[in-house]
């Protein structure tokens, strides 16, 4: 025993769920609700994806994102987090499905489409920032190998940071968070005070030419842009077993960071949008948000937020891959991956150095189609629609039939009609992405699906489907 009853009480129940503690539990609530937080960074990502909302619906894309984000926050988010309380686990999704649902397979494939989905957002992340990073080195017009050769070391350095422990991750996460709050409070705060020419409000109406054949459509479409910004739901969740009264703290770290995310978000879009300058212009350009805060706040301004979104990026990157990592090496623990007692291995400060290695070898694969970030962005979202909405949907059966363990997080007579919006909305979700792109998106999709399926198979039959921790909680309950 550690003589701290809440450590105390974090493994007991963590042993009553079938394993031992083998990761540093540390993380209390401001680093847990960092740890969703700093995923989501949702001034810092507005900048590189707003783009998407005005492509499809024109400034009037403010209203996809006031009723896309609510979606996603409070009824997608707060039923995730039930159920990362009643199972606080590294694993998140693929732990919960395994322990509410019979279909083994399914978990694993869920899982799966979460390690891909977190490696391929550190991907997208990476290139992204790196047309601000080389222009500190005087470097522009990269190629596309360039651009994928800065992303690889940008990997490098975020992979560096979390071998090196969950300490050095917290402080850069701790960091990051700091970061995102003071950017918004800096543009924000500008855009009240600087005086600039503003719309007047009849600007919230303008779809900007996106509406010929028909507003609902595009409309629908644009809600994708509040599916790029807020996501990772169980974020915390995969950091439970390292997050002290983690059946308490985690999904609360995530119910107030989503919250502050969305409502933080819609300040910013609103004030953005009034700021347009000219309507043509903005939907003509590459990069909207640098000229809309060009012209209403001046370009110090905007340049000292670009330094400060690059800082609350990196520490999105790290959480990216630090939740992945965990559910590979969830998978990993429980015997569920080809080389699975290589995958599980921890160092003896207690970090799963090898999934760790895996994953950034993911992301750096992912980042060669540097050209596509458009691609590698609407796949992320995908995935992570799809694994969100096979465990609500699970978890409203779960709920339905009164089969979760007592947890303290709880919605209450709520429950029911959270998770069944939860699950109309992914099914929406999952449909609006793939018809986007069906070629790249829905295809590719496929892809890993299938290679998901193939990786499954190639686990020994004696241990496939087998989830290890289970079957030690069972063996306990006799």
């Amino acid at each position: 025993m550690s003589g701290n009853p809440g450590v105390d009480k974090d493994q007991e129940l963590l042993h009553k769920l079938g394993y031992k503690q083998e990761l540093n539990r540390t993380l209390g609530l401001f680093s847990s609700f960092g740890v969703q937080f700093t995923s989501i960074a949702i001034a810092s990502a507005f900048y590189t994806t707003i783009v998407v909302g005005f492509g499809f619906f024109g400034p009037a894309s403010f209203w996809a994102y006031v009723v896309g984000g609510a979606l996603q926050v409070f009824f997608v988010g707060l039923a995730v987090s039930e159920l990362v309380s009643a199972f606080p686990l590294s694993g998140g999704v693929y732990q919960i499905i395994s322990r509410i649902t019979p279909f083994r397979w399914l978990a694993w494939q869920s899982g799966w489409w979460l390690v891909i989905a977190h490696t391929v957002a550190m991907a997208a992340v990476a290139v992204s920032l790196v047309p601000f990073v080389a222009a500190w080195f005087g470097l522009t017009d990269l190629t596309g190998v360039q651009t994928s050769l800065f992303a690889f070391g940008l990997v490098a350095l975020i992979t560096i940071v979390n071998l090196a422990g969950v300490k050095a991750a917290a402080l850069l996460n701790n960091i990051g968070v700091v970061a995102e709050i003071a950017g918004i409070v800096l543009i924000i705060g500008a855009l009240l005070i600087v005086k600039h020419d503003t719309q007047p409000l009849s600007i919230f109406t303008e779809t900007a030419g996106t509406t010929a054949g028909g507003w609902w459509l595009p409309f629908l479409f644009a809600m994708i842009l509040p599916a790029y910004l807020i996501s990772s739901f169980d974020a915390t969740g995969n950091a439970a077993e390292e997050t002290k009264n983690a059946a308490k703290i985690a999904p609360l770290g995530t119910f107030l960071a989503n919250t502050s995310a969305y409502l933080v978000g819609l300040v910013f879009f609103f004030l953005v949008v009034l700021a347009i300058p000219n309507v043509a212009e903005v939907m003509n350009s590459d990069t909207p948000m640098k000229y809309i805060l060009d012209s209403a706040v001046g370009t110090t301004i905007t340049n000292l937020f670009e330094i400060i979104a690059i800082t609350a990026l990196l520490a999105t990157m790290a959480m990216l891959q630090l939740t992945g990592v965990r559910v590979l090496w969830s998978q990993a623990r429980d015997g569920q991956l080809p080389g699975a007692s290589w995958l599980r291995k921890v160092s003896r400060q207690r970090i799963p150095i090898n999934a760790t290695l895996v994953c950034a070898a993911l992301s750096t694969v992912f980042a060669f189609w540097s050209s596509v970030l458009s691609v590698l962005t609407a796949l992320t979202a995908l995935a992570w629609a799809l694994a969100y909405g096979v465990v609500v949907t699970a978890g409203l059966f779960a709920v339905i039939k009164k089969t979760l363990p007592e947890h303290p997080w709880r919605l209450g007579p709520a429950s029911v009609p959270v998770f069944v919006i939860a699950v109309l909305w992914s099914a929406v979700l999952c449909t609006l992405l793939v018809w986007s792109d069906w070629i790249n998106v829905g295809l590719g999709m496929l892809g890993v699906i299938v290679l998901g399926w193939a990786m499954y198979m190639m686990i020994p039959a004696s241990r496939r489907g087998r989830i290890s921790g289970i079957d030690h909680s069972l063996e306990l309950e006799r």
